[in-house]
């Protein structure tokens, strides 16, 4: 289970701060060698929302956001209930970067890197 936290200094909205998050699943054959997929539930007050993100493996810099899939409305419909937020890109942009650091997306790059190797690089694995 991972906390999520940002700097005081940055411009993404503060539910972030309060927001927990925690890894679900990691199911390597919903990826192919350019993207990767995690489900994760995001948590406040004890309830509780799957998302999945998307990360988005061949570019020169790795990045992820939230998936538009069948949990995509559930997890903005979240974020509007509780914090009175609408969810927006860079929203996402930050809650899959904080994912990035968390030993289970460490651990799912690892496979994946073994599967689809192309695009993986040594320095994304440190």
């Amino acid at each position: 289970m991972v906390v999520l936290v940002t700097d005081k200094y940055s411009p993404v909205s503060n539910f972030i701060e309060q927001l927990e998050v925690a890894f679900h699943h990691f199911d390597l054959q919903r990826c192919d060698e350019k993207t990767l997929y995690v489900t994760i539930l995001l948590k406040y007050r004890g309830q509780k929302v799957l998302c999945d993100l998307i990360y988005l493996i061949n570019q020169q810099e790795m990045y992820g956001a939230i998936s538009i899939n069948e949990h995509y409305k559930h997890a903005r419909n979240f974020i509007q209930q509780h914090f009175r937020h609408i969810l927006h890109y860079s929203d996402e942009l930050r809650l899959a970067q904080n994912f990035m650091h968390t030993f289970h997306f460490k651990q799912a790059l690892q496979q994946f890197a073994k599967k689809y190797p192309k695009y993986v690089t040594n320095k994304q694995l440190a």
